[in-house]
């Protein structure tokens, strides 16, 4: 009985973390809808911090599941397909002098995000079958978690070097790490960055898993910079030093898939 009871308890650590990033998901719905898309993106932003998290105690505890494996998909659309779609949406909706809220930019605008949610769900769906099948070298296309996160810090980054009136009465930090640079030109632009997401996420880009890109170094750097992305997710500081090193990420991904091509 005793056994019973510790092996159910090993799972609720887990478990726990990836319910809470199903909250973490419905508080940046909630935000957006409420007219908060600054708020809404930093939840976004951090369900991508703590989606590593529940695998990483499940790996520690030898607890993984079939249950934890679905919990976990379920929470993953939540957090990166309908997350970025409802910041983008609730946003660009709100503004009319973005040119998102009547005619065929309102219709574009559905389309894109609907495009983009779609797209995840298939990426989801697709991992989830290629993972039943036997472990898995590399992720194909982008992973739905680096592009929501890549989203997300592009997103906040590009209204942080804009007029802030854009999101007044929210803010966002004054640590300036690309000096006097101005985005507001880019930010009409931003909901064509969900069809980028939704392509790379569909794409046959092989991406290496963390830790795996068969370089000490290279992956002592990313090891390092992740460390880094926490720190400022959490400070809710520097989105673009979050993209920034998403991009980093997304050059060595193009790489790996080179090189593994090659090989093969």
């Amino acid at each position: 009985m005793s056994g019973g009871r510790a092996r159910f308890w090993k799972y609720v650590p887990p478990n726990a973390v990836t319910a809470s990033s199903l909250v973490f998901g419905l508080i940046a719905v909630e935000s957006a809808v409420r007219g908060r898309p600054i708020a809404a993106a930093w939840w976004g932003l951090l369900v991508t911090l703590t989606d590593k998290l529940d695998g990483l105690l499940a790996g520690l505890l030898d607890a993984r599941s079939p249950f934890g494996v679905q919990l976990d998909s379920l929470a993953d659309l939540l957090a990166f397909g309908l997350v970025p779609a409802i910041v983008t949406y609730s946003f660009f909706s709100a503004r009319p002098a973005l040119g998102w809220t009547s005619g065929a930019g309102a219709v574009g605008l559905e389309i894109i995000c609907a495009i983009y949610l779609v797209a995840a769900a298939v990426r989801l769906a697709r991992f989830n079958v290629l993972a039943a099948r036997g472990p898995i070298e590399h992720y194909t296309g982008t992973p739905s978690t680096m592009t929501a996160g890549m989203l997300m810090a592009f997103f906040l980054a590009c209204l942080k070097y804009s007029d802030p009136a854009l999101i007044a009465p929210e803010s966002l930090d004054h640590l300036r790490l690309l000096g006097g640079l101005r985005l507001d030109a880019v930010v009409p632009y931003l909901p064509f960055t969900l069809l980028l997401g939704a392509a790379g996420m569909l794409s046959p880009l092989r991406v290496p898993k963390l830790g795996r890109t068969r370089s000490i170094v290279t992956d002592v750097i990313l090891f390092a910079a992740v460390a880094a992305g926490y720190s400022v997710g959490i400070a809710r500081r520097l989105p673009e030093y979050l993209f920034g090193g998403g991009v980093y990420y997304l050059g060595l991904c193009v790489a790996f898939h080179l090189r593994t091509r090659r090989a093969r």
